[in-house]
């Protein structure tokens, strides 16, 4: 590995922390009871209380992020900071993986492998917060399809990574599905050793399925104490279930979509449209994006694609580098055309899914467009033979990111010179002040105050029910609880300006 590949990817390590800082070492930046369930479940296995199998309070979605963090907590305590370390990590891996396969199997020169790379590692603000955020599996399917290409051709390790993956989070799927469409269209999909291969892959994701639905049963799969006899039978999806549960067939309704998620959705997740962070529930005065620069996608996306369906252009360009030769078990196929199939079934899905409703509160389950991105940049980037379009190309590219350093840049500042207090922490401070040790309040209150104390302040959500284990403590306590509520209550006290303690 030359010294000016280990730049490069040192480089793009340091980007990934420096947009992730605020995120994982400030607490109260960007966390909400989703995440606070997810670390209860990794403090409760930090201290061998429990067993979580899936998310607290249902059937779907595997704790990974859970325990990833569980040992990070026993060595450093139950913090923010410890849970979304391993997130962390995820983060850097996925930069340098995207990165390496773009050298090693795209055949890109590390400097445009790295500039291309830069769609992933200088995340918006709000889109590196969702990257950074756990609750339960939104960066983890970036990890899950840049491994799958890796160990295309090793079918046991690929079948195990999808069966982790796909009972993590489905999106998982496109990444399997980008392989088979690609052997398709190359003409090696029918080989008896392509079949011998997708079948290993499909036996081993079978059984790490079959054994993951039998540990369920014996999972604390509501807290420590319970079972998944303590969820309610509307929780006992799997995700097949919830795959099948949102398909929809209204083409209307998804054509209709396609403009929304032209003029929104890709606006938003690469930071070009003007958006308060504190819209994603991140504690700031800070905006992202800036007027008019939605129209720099066009220019971004729109020119590769016209270019590279240019005969001329289409051809690879010269570079001084060529793609490895290891695990070349689809000959031929490029790992840019990968990430945007990749992108291109995440985009159909996410319409298709959504039914074409296409708005910032669901961008969550659309985060593989800015490794399509990439993908998209690095195909052209390996073809285009003539330096001025790149120029003009890359000047645009670099608008873009620009755009996402000066919106990080300002959060940054805000965080080092008047950071910002959350409401819930004036809260968590009024409770102690008053001894209250057992509280009902609704879900985003309940599990955030539960988790930033440790337990030491237990709030049962008299709503959404998580974690059981405490509504069977707070019941037990009833007559020195308190309620909690954001309205004023007949003979209640006001604990904060937000907040009021009310009767039981």
């Amino acid at each position: 590995m030359g010294g000016g590949r280990l730049v490069w990817m040192a480089t793009l390590a340091a980007i990934v922390v420096a947009r992730s800082f605020v995120f994982v070492f400030v607490p109260g930046s960007h966390f909400d009871s989703d995440q606070a369930v997810t670390g209860l479940m990794a403090k409760h296995l930090a201290e061998l209380r429990a067993f979580p199998v899936f998310w607290y309070g249902q059937t779907y979605m595997l704790g990974v992020e859970a325990w990833l963090a569980a040992p990070v907590m026993a060595l450093a305590g139950a913090t923010v900071t410890a849970l979304k370390l391993p997130l962390l990590a995820m983060n850097v891996a996925i930069a340098l993986l995207l990165f390496g396969s773009l050298v090693d199997d795209a055949g890109l020169a590390p400097a445009r492998a790295a500039f291309a790379s830069l769609f992933f590692a200088l995340a918006a603000p709000i889109t590196a917060a969702h990257y950074l955020t756990a609750n339960g599996g939104n960066v983890e399917p970036c990890l899950y399809v840049l491994l799958l290409w890796r160990l295309r051709s090793r079918p046991a390790w690929f079948g195990l990574v999808l069966g982790v993956g796909f009972l993590n989070r489905e999106f998982t799927i496109y990444g399997a599905a980008a392989l088979v469409l690609l052997e398709g269209v190359r003409r090696t999909l029918w080989t008896r050793e392509a079949l011998t291969r997708y079948a290993i892959a499909v036996a081993t994701a079978a059984a790490v399925w079959v054994v993951i639905l039998i540990l369920r049963h014996y999972s604390s799969a509501a807290g420590p104490g319970t079972s998944t006899a303590d969820l309610a039978s509307t929780l006992a999806a799997t995700n097949v279930q919830q795959v099948l549960e949102r398909l929809c067939v209204d083409v209307r309704a998804i054509a209709s979509g396609v403009y929304r998620l032209l003029t929104v959705h890709w606006p938003e997740l690469f930071g070009l449209e003007p958006q308060a962070l504190t819209d994603f529930g991140i504690e700031s005065t800070v905006r992202q994006g800036f007027p008019g620069a939605a129209w720099l996608l066009v220019v971004v996306f729109g020119f590769p694609i016209l270019r590279l369906l240019t005969p001329r252009t289409a051809r690879p360009a010269a570079i001084g580098h060529r793609p490895s030769d290891i695990g070349r078990r689809l000959s031929g196929v490029d790992f840019c055309a990968y990430l945007v199939t990749v992108a291109a079934l995440s985009t159909a899905a996410y319409l298709a899914g959504r039914c074409g409703v296409i708005d910032f509160f669901t961008m969550r389950y659309e985060l593989l467009s800015p490794l399509g991105a990439a993908g998209l940049a690095g195909a052209y980037l390996r073809a285009e033979r003539s330096r001025t379009p790149v120029r003009v190309w890359a000047v645009c590219a670099a608008a873009v990111f620009a755009i996402s350093i000066a919106a990080h840049a300002r959060l940054i500042a805000e965080y080092a010179t008047h950071p910002p207090v959350p409401l819930k922490e004036d809260l968590i401070r009024a409770l102690d002040a008053r001894g209250v040790r057992y509280a009902y309040a609704d879900y985003w209150t309940s599990y955030y105050v539960t988790f930033m104390t440790r337990e030491r302040i237990v709030v049962a959500s008299d709503a959404i029910v998580k974690v059981r284990t405490h509504n069977r403590l707070v019941d037990a306590h009833r007559a020195e609880a308190i309620r909690i509520s954001r309205r004023p209550c007949a003979g209640g006290t006001q604990l904060t300006p937000a907040f009021w303690g009310c009767g039981t």
